[in-house]
């Protein structure tokens, strides 16, 4: 008889990995800007990924898949989630820290039960403290470094632009949530990455794509294999995995890495140093993630929702 325990025990290690890549990603993708552009960086990603998620994820991806109706919510799922996302961040990364992106990354919990509450959901003492938790968290971090009357490049506008990357993956969780929800998330993600790669390719061959490449040192192409294959690809079928074996709640738990990987990669890549007011402004946003997601533990254990949504 299988162990159970063995089996939820690699499902919390594929969680862990798989935040532990994500958040690492920022150095590389900043360490990369330094040789490529930003849609070169997508484009990489899109097709590494769309690759490898098809051959080892089970996506079982159709022509059928591909129809008006699925197609177009496809589209902009991708462009949410893939093209847009990553080609902000990206440009964002040119201009700040990436340790500051593994902070500012960790407000999408809070985003996400700020639009549900725009949306009408109400509004209780937990979402209240972790907003307030959030916002000041989210101040630290980008105005810690500068002080709160800057508002120039490079730090502090690259850290409102990354904000924007954040936004942009609160609307994409939201309107996932809502589509293709009879698809398996393996598929999703395989099939926006592949609908990007298709969208923006025609784009990055007429401004002359391909040409970043040939200036690309050895350690560039490291960063572009980790982000490919490891972020894009390894990444969502770790993660994939551990939210279909422990539920979103648990899985979600495992956010609280991302920021420390960012700042141990952002050292060791980049020799970035957080600063205290940036740490204590993490801390925070952490916080407000914790009030959150307990808020949504309370609420499966009663019943209200399945801990599997």
């Amino acid at each position: 008889m299988p162990d159970k325990n063995s089996g939820h025990g690699r499902l919390y290690l594929q969680a862990a990995l798989a935040t532990a890549v994500w958040g690492a990603s920022y150095p590389f993708t900043k360490q990369l800007m330094s040789e490529v552009s930003p849609l070169t960086i997508v484009v990489s990603r899109a097709a590494l990924g769309a690759l490898l998620l098809v051959v080892l994820g089970g996506a079982r991806l159709s022509l059928r898949d591909f129809r008006a109706g699925p197609l177009r919510k496809l589209f902009i799922l991708s462009v949410l989630g893939v093209s847009a996302q990553q080609y902000i961040q990206a440009y964002a990364l040119k201009y700040t820290l990436a340790s500051n992106a593994g902070w500012l990354i960790c407000t999408i919990p809070i985003l996400v039960a700020g639009l549900a509450a725009a949306l009408g959901e109400r509004m209780g003492v937990f979402k209240l403290a972790a907003f307030a938790l959030g916002t000041v968290g989210t101040l630290l971090v980008v105005f810690g470094r500068a002080g709160a009357g800057a508002f120039s490049l490079p730090s502090t506008t690259g850290d409102v632009i990354f904000l924007a990357s954040c936004v942009d993956w609160t609307i994409y969780i939201y309107c996932a949530q809502r589509w293709l929800t009879d698809w398996p998330q393996a598929k999703v993600t395989a099939a926006t990455m592949l609908v990007a790669l298709v969208s923006v390719l025609p784009v990055w061959l007429l401004t002359g794509g391909p040409a970043d490449y040939a200036a690309v040192s050895p350690r560039g192409w490291a960063g572009i294999a980790y982000l490919g294959v490891l972020s894009s690809a390894m990444g969502y079928l770790f993660w994939n995995r551990a939210v279909e074996g422990l539920g979103g709640v648990k899985a979600s738990y495992f956010i609280y890495l991302q920021p420390f990987s960012s700042m141990l990669a952002a050292y060791l890549l980049l020799g970035e140093r957080a600063a205290p007011a940036a740490f204590a402004g993490g801390l925070l946003i952490l916080a407000g993630v914790y009030l959150v997601g307990l808020k949504e533990k309370n609420r499966a254990a009663a019943g209200g929702v399945s801990a599997n949504a």
